[in-house]
């Protein structure tokens, strides 16, 4: 086996199919199909089915490329590593929040001195868990309702991954400026509050796609009209600065944006939100992570106090 064998197979899982591979890796595809062939050939088992449309991991592939993929993103930390005389580099993934853009920025400039680089991405809670577990990212924060849990839980292990609370809170309503609700005293949004508005969510699978969808008192929340799905925290701002859509989240924005009002809390059963991390289990975190995570932790403790 070598590298290029792994870099072959990665990009085959990744892609469904050895034409896709082919253009990501600027090959052809008789040599991708020859590559990973040969790959299957030294370990002894298949590593994909051969389907009418595209290739699909077996059992044994899938096991295969956990460990592939740390391989080749090990590679590339290295390599990175060279190209900046050795300096370190943390990857994290998130999903989008202010609270979280902010510290970042002042653990980064409380760190300066160490030279750290760092990686950042923003994407939804399955797209985090996904590049967790096929090592892009050292470790990646989420938010999740409590109600996902046992079905995020489940997702977790399949992917031998696990996720460590760190902090609880409400689900909160945030009004758009010009909504019917914007700047009035409402102490609780009711589920019938929320018929007949429009919301701006940070991810197409914010809630919606694990176990989250279940009816609630006749409300279902696939029935939301979500006119705007964005990752981009200037974008969630402006439309609630702006126009009337709404967005439901824990402390996705922070009270003291302008052309916000602070978060109302949603009355429903289950309405709390869950703040962590999702890391391999049973794999130690880098120290430097490590030193990330307690700077959080901290930064927590003073927000509830």
């Amino acid at each position: 086996m070598d590298l290029k064998q792994m870099q072959y197979f990665t990009a085959c899982a990744q892609t469904g199919s050895f034409s896709e591979a082919a253009k990501v890796l600027y090959s052809t595809q008789p040599s991708v199909s020859k590559v990973v062939k040969a790959l299957e050939d030294s370990l002894g088992m298949q590593l994909f089915e051969r389907l009418p449309r595209g290739i699909r991991l077996t059992p044994q592939g899938r096991e295969v490329y956990r460990y592939a993929c740390k391989i080749v993103n090990d590679m590339k930390k290295l390599e990175n590593m060279a190209e900046h005389r050795m300096a370190k580099w943390l990857r994290i993934s998130a999903n989008p929040s202010s609270w979280f853009a902010t510290q970042f920025v002042d653990f980064y400039n409380e760190n300066y001195e160490k030279n750290y680089h760092f990686q950042i991405y923003t994407a939804g809670v399955r797209t985090v868990m996904e590049r967790v577990r096929d090592y892009q990212d050292d470790i990646g924060f989420v938010y999740i309702l409590e109600s996902q849990r046992k079905d995020f839980s489940y997702e977790l292990s399949r992917a031998g991954l696990e996720f460590i609370d760190m902090e609880e809170a409400e689900l909160l309503v945030y009004p758009g400026e010009k909504s019917v609700f914007f700047g009035e005293e409402k102490e609780v949004f009711r589920l019938e509050d929320l018929k007949g508005m429009r919301f701006v969510q940070n991810g197409q699978d914010e809630f919606f796609d694990m176990g989250a969808a279940g009816e609630q008192a006749g409300f279902s929340w696939k029935d939301l009209d979500i006119s705007v799905v964005t990752n981009s925290d200037y974008i969630m701002e402006r439309m609630l600065k702006n126009t009337s859509v709404m967005n439901i989240s824990g402390s996705y924005l922070s009270e003291k944006k302008k052309g916000t009002v602070p978060g109302i809390p949603l009355d429903m059963k289950g309405n709390k939100m869950i703040f962590g991390y999702i890391c391999h289990r049973g794999e130690k975190l880098d120290p430097d992570i490590r030193e990330f995570i307690r700077f959080l932790e901290s930064r927590l403790r003073e927000k509830s106090c």
